[in-house]
């Protein structure tokens, strides 16, 4: 367990997960874009594994991320402000995540 006011580490599973809600995607629609079962998400977002591997460039492709993003959280590619603002993102709180989430969706569209 993660000491105190520190998040645990991120999973593959938690960044598919953040990546399809900031998408705006429910289990069942990224299920059916990727063409597998909702409940084949609901194992990946909690690392119960199943088919996920042969699935990650699909996955990648969808959420409009790296493989490298999804497989370690590496964020080569990005500078600036995107990589501030994953930094700020990963140190939060789960409760502040969830604000920070709907506060992005909410100024994504005006």
């Amino acid at each position: 367990m993660p000491p105190k006011n520190q998040p645990a580490a991120e999973t593959t599973g938690a960044r598919i997960r953040a990546l399809r809600l900031a998408a705006n995607m429910t289990q069942g629609e990224f299920a059916a874009q990727l063409g597998v079962s909702r409940s084949a998400i609901a194992q990946w977002e909690t690392d119960r594994a199943g088919q996920v591997r042969e699935n990650m460039e699909r996955i990648a492709k969808l959420l409009n991320t790296s493989l490298g993003y999804l497989v370690s959280g590496e964020t080569g590619s990005l500078q600036g402000d995107e990589l501030a603002l994953i930094r700020l993102y990963r140190a939060s709180s789960a409760e502040d995540r969830r604000i920070l989430l709907q506060t992005a969706r909410r100024l994504a569209r005006t």
